[in-house]
């Protein structure tokens, strides 16, 4: 077993294809367009069995004032929800006994980076469908569940829509009636302009991030990363929304509602039916760990999909962790730490 930065963008990335659990997220230049615009250096670990490449950890490190923070993802969760480890495309199919052997070679693997890191604090979020984390249980981290919304896209259009609550049914007609229609944007101003309001809510607990890095992402993965519009029947913008569709279609991140309408249930009915005509096999709204939120998507059926953050920190990262979670992230100076903040 070794564990070694991978160096080359078409390794990492032929990795991330071949496989079938790697996301968007995984891909070189979405990381190293996140290490510009976060500030934290992007290590790009593989772990190797001889000459074979078995998994890919990108991890995201940062030192300031004497304190080590070893993240995956980086800290912009409504950015990037989920990180971590992806393995090979031999682990999905292999029997169980090659499978815990493969997972403890990565688990190994990544213990070695983390030993010559040695953070002060350490997390890691894996994507949904990434179960087994024994491995690092076994090493005594501390381990968190999350919560997605998924809908499987395999059944008929008609059958979808059957499964919708029936309230929110009987106002997707009316939207429908009035002409409500959805068009793919060319261009980012009218999502940034939604986004930014809503990130610059006092009582939002993660920080906004610049337009710049929309527009890097979009300008690097033109045939993935989509912007969506909703407009009435007068042409007038009443919802946005992005998309990343690569394996999964997810609805990423949103605008808020404009001018107080519900506008954007239907824009995500839209995105619905756009994701199965596209041949996707599911639809995933990120995210159900939202009390305020979460009345509003189970209206559309979706299955609950769990995913995993594991973590270890010694005496100075948990006052660090401490001191972000109680001072630093307090919306007044939150705005002044923050360097992605506008």
């Amino acid at each position: 077993m070794a564990v070694e930065i991978v160096t080359e963008k078409e390794i990492w990335d032929s990795f991330i294809d071949a496989g079938p659990s790697g996301l968007l997220f995984h891909k070189w230049d979405f990381l190293t367009i996140t290490q510009r615009h976060t500030g934290y250096a992007f290590l790009p670990y593989g772990i190797y069995k001889g000459e074979e490449l078995v998994a890919v950890c990108p991890l995201f490190c940062r030192q300031a004032n004497g304190i080590s923070v070893v993240l995956s993802p980086p800290p912009m969760q409504a950015v990037i929800p989920y990180l971590g480890v992806v393995m090979g495309r031999e682990y999905a199919t292999a029997k169980q006994s090659k499978k815990e052997s493969m997972l403890q070679l990565m688990a190994d693997g990544i213990g070695e980076a983390v030993r010559d890191l040695a953070p002060n604090y350490l997390s890691m979020t894996f994507a949904p469908g990434f179960h087994d984390i024994r491995p690092f249980i076994w090493d005594g981290y501390l381990t968190r569940i999350n919560y997605s919304y998924a809908i499987d896209l395999a059944p008929p259009l008609e059958t979808l829509w059957g499964n919708l609550n029936a309230k929110l049914r009987t106002g997707l007609r009316r939207f429908e009636k009035d002409g409500y229609y959805l068009e793919e944007g060319d261009g980012l101003t009218r999502f940034y302009e939604t986004v930014r309001q809503r990130f610059s809510h006092p009582e939002m607990d993660i920080p906004m991030i610049t337009r710049d890095y929309f527009e890097d992402i979009f300008r690097a993965y033109p045939d993935h990363a989509h912007v969506y519009h909703l407009y009435d029947r007068d042409g007038d913008l009443k919802g946005v929304g992005t998309t990343l569709e690569y394996r999964r279609y997810i609805l990423w991140v949103g605008g808020p509602k404009i001018n107080g309408t519900s506008a954007n249930e239907y824009l995500q009915w839209c995105l619905l039916r756009d994701a199965k005509a596209k041949g996707f096999s599911e639809f995933e709204n990120t995210g159900a760990n939202n009390p305020n939120l979460n009345m509003h998507k189970a209206k559309y059926n979706p299955d609950l999909a769990i995913f995993f953050e594991v973590s270890r920190k010694d005496g100075v990262g948990r006052v660090a962790e401490w001191a972000y979670s109680n001072i630093v992230n307090r919306p007044l100076i939150k705005r002044r730490m923050v360097p992605y903040i506008r």
